[in-house]
């Protein structure tokens, strides 16, 4: 009785910022979707999303998004999975390999980052172009954020090394809440450490891997810092992805009706995927 009592009054205690939160979040999104519809005279209007879906610009976005998301959920994911098994073979110094692992890129400023980064690729003083003229893989120092293929990769790559720290303390966690017993049997029937991998380690580790491509995909398209500081979008809109242009729109050119359509295009982009992803996952719980 007395423990049914402290969670109502924790409830009571809770509630009233949990209401202002909803209210602020409600009021947030109506007042976005009305001023979507709106024109800059204040008038009901659908030309804000005509614009955005007659716009050449927002189609490159579309693309670049794909290519961004694409890449860096990809690397992520094989490089967290990658070093999350290399950690779990780790018997002494568990705590300081993965704190300079897996916690020093995710603690690191997205702005110091992305400030870091581009310096690595600066052409004419970047460590990366030194690096490799004196190991003899290229001749000269190549100008990574000057084109707009060069930079989608550069951009990808510095994504990948902030983001992968995520996915790797989910397969860790979940690597070893695996019975040893499993990768036994499988040993005396035989099995070699690829065969222990795919039959025994991959099977249990999907509902991990599932929840942990669902926000890996959702933070990826919704991260701006590390573009912005790096290419700003450039050049000519090689790496300007949906969030980077919404930022554009809003502050650069102060259309922000667009902006709102096109951040609510983006909401029901995300929530698509985000409902497909869950819809997924309750199906397998059920199975």
């Amino acid at each position: 009785m007395s423990e049914l009592r402290e969670e109502k009054i924790a409830l009571k205690m809770v509630m009233p910022y949990v209401l202002v939160i909803i209210a602020f979040v409600v009021f947030l999104l109506i007042s976005n979707i009305v001023m979507s519809f709106t024109n800059s005279k204040g008038e009901l209007t659908l030309e804000n999303y005509s614009f955005i879906f007659k716009d050449s610009v927002f189609y490159k976005t579309i693309l670049n998004t794909s290519i961004w998301v694409f890449g860096s959920v990809s690397g992520q994911i094989l490089l967290g999975l990658c070093v999350a098994l290399l950690l779990n073979q780790i018997t002494r110094g568990q705590i300081f390999f993965r704190s300079v692992i897996l916690i020093l890129p995710w603690a690191t400023l997205d702005i110091v980052a992305g400030v870091m980064w581009k310096w690595m690729y600066n052409d004419m003083y970047g460590v990366l172009n030194d690096i490799l003229v004196k190991m003899g893989l290229f001749k000269d120092y190549v100008p990574w954020l000057a084109t707009p293929k060069m930079a989608m990769l550069a951009v990808i790559i510095a994504n990948i090394w902030k983001g992968f720290c995520l996915s790797g303390m989910f397969f860790l966690a979940g690597i070893q809440t695996i019975p040893q017993e499993l990768y036994e049997a499988a040993e005396i029937d035989g099995a070699n450490a690829f065969g222990r991998f795919w039959n025994i380690t991959i099977p249990q580790l999907k509902p991990v891997l599932t929840t942990t491509l669902m926000l890996t995909i959702i933070w990826t398209i919704n991260y701006f810092p590390l573009i912005y500081v790096m290419t700003g979008g450039g050049p000519n809109y090689g790496t300007e992805t949906i969030v980077t242009y919404i930022y554009r729109l809003s502050f650069r050119f102060l259309e922000y009706n667009k902006a709102a359509a096109l951040s609510n295009v983006l909401f029901l982009l995300v929530f698509t995927i985000a409902y497909l992803f869950t819809r997924k996952m309750a199906r397998e719980v059920a199975a």
